[in-house]
């Protein structure tokens, strides 16, 4: 399983207490993404979606920039690996349990994506965004691109990409494109609040929900089968466990089924 200490930068895996964390151990080359990192990245998301103790995700990098992105100069060499970063950053948005970027330091290039890929974006008061895909050249792809239409617009999306402007954490929170902001001393402990909050709830609800929603932000989503995982809810161990632990005024014990 990838939670073992970094070699060289990769990223690492942590579980403990129902908490994954993946963190970014690369601070002195802006937290990028190497190609080698592709593969264990998707190795992480595959042990993730395998764990069912698992009930909450965080991102994580140390230094003053949390991601810029995939290695330009790779790409640069015409280095092909076996998986693109659209894969990973797919592979994110695709795991079954809500997930939290949490950035701490500015978010570049690529890592606008991956941050966006998560669920939840808890943001340091004074980060900075800069997406200078055009910059160099490069409409974005398109799974990345639809992912910040459908989270943010196609106005904010444009704001984004079609000026490649510095964007400063009020205004990235004005248009959407954070969850929340909290000041530097404050991110650990709101990030640690919102991990015990969302891991207090019953996760076979959390699970379907999440489902739902990501497919009700779709273009075509199969309402039949989001009412059919409603119902599977109602049915469910975790549900009767909640319904029970209200009648009897007690903390639910939920176990995913």
């Amino acid at each position: 399983m990838p939670n073992q200490p970094s070699a060289m930068g990769v990223p690492t895996l942590t579980v403990t207490e129902g908490r994954a964390t993946i963190r970014l151990h690369r601070p002195e080359k802006r937290n990028r993404i190497e190609p080698a990192d592709l593969t264990e990245l998707m190795g992480v998301c595959e042990t993730i979606t395998a764990d069912a103790s698992v009930r909450v995700v965080t991102i994580e990098a140390e230094g003053p920039v949390w991601c810029a992105g995939y290695h330009l100069g790779a790409l640069a060499d015409g280095e092909r690996p076996k998986y693109g970063f659209g894969d990973v950053c797919d592979a994110i948005a695709a795991l079954p349990v809500p997930t939290i970027a949490v950035l701490a330091g500015g978010v570049h290039g690529g890592g606008t994506d991956l941050a966006i890929s998560c669920d939840f974006r808890l943001a340091a008061d004074d980060i900075v965004l800069v997406m200078p895909a055009a910059k160099i050249g490069l409409q974005y792809y398109a799974s990345g691109l639809q992912r910040f239409v459908q989270a943010i617009g196609p106005a904010a999306t444009k704001r984004l990409f079609l000026t490649a402007d510095r964007i400063e954490a009020d205004e990235l929170l004005r248009i959407g494109y954070l969850t929340e902001i909290a000041t530097a001393d404050r991110l650990a402990s709101r990030t640690d609040e919102l991990v015990d909050q969302i891991g207090s709830l019953a996760p076979l609800a959390v699970r379907l929900t999440k489902s739902a929603i990501d497919q009700l932000a779709g273009r075509e989503p199969d309402m039949a089968a989001i009412q059919r995982s409603h119902v599977d809810s109602t049915r469910s161990e975790d549900h009767r466990e909640a319904m029970a632990a209200l009648k009897e005024r007690r903390p639910p014990r939920f176990v995913g089924r």
